[in-house]
């Protein structure tokens, strides 16, 4: 008997399969100011849109939330790779999106993300998201375990409408620096004659919470620098509006 012949089973379209979400790559800057309610905490940078709230949270909520986000489960250090060569990250890092589809990329590799948010996280961003008028999909949290952790000089993608980051556990130093400063003078972090500054250097406390929206991430980087003789730690949660 003749073989049978079966039918040609053809891989489906490209089209037809189902792509996890990446964020844009950039945004207007318009599109990137939505945060309007914290004039009185506004930070004269120029070319930029940045307010630090102090007390955000009292000490003994800070602290509370600190404890709880440290045993929360989703903690690992990320390899990435620098130079061709593969480098373990000193710093822990967990990270939550409200989009089961959401894929993040951080420093070239894919984040391992959580899709279930702790019960203190979740509190934790309805609050910020009440101050703020806004809402977020995606939330990195650092864990900096000593003052020999750290982050460098880094602007943070441009995928991002509003940026807020909350500071809980021992205080570090922030250092904002402008690309262009016109003088040596605004270099060092004095004012420009208008009075605005192009560097900016300050401790944030615990319970702190820095926002950067508009044209900040095009125009300025930050770092958390070494601080060598600090013995405790600290967690940042950094919430982001990702935008497709």
């Amino acid at each position: 008997m003749p073989p049978v012949k079966r039918p040609q089973v053809l891989p489906p379209p490209p089209s037809a399969i189902r792509q996890p979400k990446r964020a844009r790559v950039s945004l207007p800057t318009e599109e990137s100011r939505q945060v309007n309610t914290l004039g009185a905490y506004r930070i004269p940078l120029a070319d930029a849109d940045v307010f630090y709230v102090d007390g955000f949270a009292a000490p003994d909520v800070a602290n509370g939330w600190f404890e709880e986000l440290k045993e929360i489960e989703g903690w690992y250090q990320p390899t990435l790779k620098m130079y061709g060569k593969e480098i373990l990250q000193s710093r822990k890092i967990a990270a939550f999106a409200t989009d089961p589809e959401l894929v993040v990329k951080y420093s070239g590799q894919i984040v391992q993300m959580q899709y279930e948010y702790p019960k203190v996280l979740r509190d934790i961003q309805s609050r910020v998201e009440k101050l703020l008028g806004v809402t977020f999909n995606h939330c990195m949290l650092n864990l900096y375990e000593n003052g020999t952790v750290y982050i460098g000089n880094h602007r943070d993608n441009r995928e991002n409408r509003v940026i807020a980051s909350l500071s809980l556990g021992a205080k570090r130093t922030f250092v904002m620096t402008h690309d262009s400063p016109p003088s040596l003078k605004t270099k060092t972090g004095l004012p420009s004659e208008d009075g605005l500054l192009y560097k900016k250097r300050w401790e944030l406390a615990n319970g702190s919470l820095v926002v950067m929206q508009g044209a900040t991430q095009q125009k300025w980087k930050h770092e958390i620098p070494k601080e060598p003789k600090l013995k405790d730690g600290r967690i940042s949660l950094t919430f982001r509006q990702l935008v497709f």
